[in-house]
């Protein structure tokens, strides 16, 4: 059992591996039957994560983390256990990307307020790099636009020390 090691059950694993499924689920229903209404998905991962699959030119020598928006113009989604695959428009040219669930650092739906933060991966396979966002507006722009809120996993968390 992965969430359970000799001494303590790791429930924050637990309630992230939970969280992904509501991402997985979201992108299924996507699939299934579009984006409805004024829904868009902002989704940034960790480039430098197992698995993940994105064109050179799109990962700047310093940066971890990607932000993509899936809204207008996408194509090929495809979901699969540990993963999604997308085919996005970058300046005016299409690019095929692929990201195992467990590289999410942040899916939100701005157009509803809902917005879920992932830490586990950065502990697991981080680099030492800093991140930064590609995207035209930063989290704070669209969280203040959207009223959205972030579900940190830290209000669930003892707060006593471990």
């Amino acid at each position: 059992m992965d969430n359970v090691d000799k001494k303590n059950i790791d429930y924050d694993q637990i309630v992230e591996d939970t969280l992904r499924l509501v991402v997985k689920k979201s992108l299924e229903l996507v699939y299934e039957q579009g984006l409805p209404g004024d829904h868009h998905f902002y989704i940034s991962f960790n480039s430098s994560y197992k698995g993940v699959k994105v064109p050179p030119e799109l990962k700047a020598s310093d940066d971890n983390e990607i932000k993509i928006i899936l809204q207008h113009q996408f194509w090929d989604l495809t979901i699969d256990e540990k993963k999604f695959s997308v085919t996005l428009s970058f300046n005016g040219i299409k690019k095929n990307i692929s990201v195992p669930f467990n590289s999410i650092m942040s899916f939100s739906d701005p157009s509803v307020g809902f917005s879920l933060q992932f830490k586990k991966n950065l502990l697991t396979e981080n680099t030492s790099k800093e991140k930064k966002i590609i995207t035209s507006k930063s989290n704070k722009d669209i969280n203040h636009k959207y009223n959205a809120e972030i579900l940190s996993l830290d209000a669930f968390r003892s707060k006593e020390e471990d």
